[in-house]
């Protein structure tokens, strides 16, 4: 019988943490439609554009995760298979753009510069979906608390060559997005606020702080994915999920401070109101 902090521990990884940081991203979405008109001016419509699907389709993710794990299978399927999409063909994407959008200028991001990055990870998204089917080899019990029972699907438990195969694709898809997108995203933030021109952190004292912010969200999350997969590759440690919960939380904590700050030291109050 698991003890009752092993019980606290699942509860609160795979419900709490999950719905917790879903909100953060409603949150975030909501409040990026909020600032939107005063801060367009400097860095054009793209950026939060993007922004706030990124936020909506990443706190989705975040928040259904219970769903997936209140019913035998094909339910784990179907939940995980709806959320990854989201993920793949819509969060990753839009975060590099605006990120590029943000660093370059919203006007180097062509309409056919936005097709082609939308999709491939589009193509993306229907690669791992459609993997994802011959990769699951079931469901199993992973969770029993009175009358709460959860279960999973059975990734880690491949007993055939295809099974093997078709993790190795979801993991290579994961590696190039969201994995890849945001860590390129992160760096390319990373650099402007290395290099913020002078005479623009005249007028914005703030951005190089609030890029610094947007950068470490970036890194906080794709390495948080990353990690996970590299523990099973390489450890063949399975089903630590929780991990890129965790990071996701954090990411979206680092992203909320950096929206908050206003673009510079002494603004007037009324940017927030």
């Amino acid at each position: 019988m698991p003890r009752p902090l092993d019980q606290f521990l699942f509860l609160f990884l795979n419900f709490v943490t999950p719905v917790l940081a879903g909100l953060v991203y409603f949150a975030m979405a909501r409040y990026v439609t909020a600032i939107r008109p005063m801060r367009t001016l400097m860095t054009g419509e793209l950026p939060y554009v993007t922004a706030y699907w990124g936020f909506l389709f990443m706190g989705f993710y975040l928040a259904t995760r219970p769903l997936q794990i209140l019913y035998p299978h094909p339910w784990p399927l179907i939940v995980n298979n709806i959320r990854e999409f989201a993920l793949i063909g819509v969060f990753g994407p839009a975060v590099f753009l605006g990120m590029f959008s943000l660093v370059f200028g919203s006007e180097s991001v062509t309409r056919r510069w936005l097709v082609a990055v939308f999709g491939v990870g589009l193509i993306l998204a229907v690669i791992f979906v459609i993997t994802n089917v011959y990769a699951i080899g079931g469901s199993e019990r992973i969770f029993q608390m009175g009358r709460l029972t959860a279960y999973d699907g059975v990734w880690f438990a491949n007993p055939t060559d295809t099974q093997r195969g078709a993790m190795r694709i979801l993991f290579v898809v994961r590696l190039l997005d969201p994995v890849l997108l945001v860590l390129v995203a992160g760096f390319m933030v990373l650099w402007n606020a290395r290099y913020y021109p002078a005479d623009k952190r005249a007028l914005y004292s703030n951005m190089p702080l609030k890029l610094y912010l947007m950068a470490a969200a970036c890194f906080a999350f794709s390495l948080s994915v990353l990690s996970v997969g590299l523990l099973f590759v390489f450890a063949r440690v399975a089903n630590q999920g929780w991990i890129y919960y965790v990071g996701a939380l954090v990411a979206g904590l680092l992203e909320t401070f950096s929206l908050s700050l206003p673009m510079r030291q002494h603004v007037q109050v009324s940017e927030h109101q």
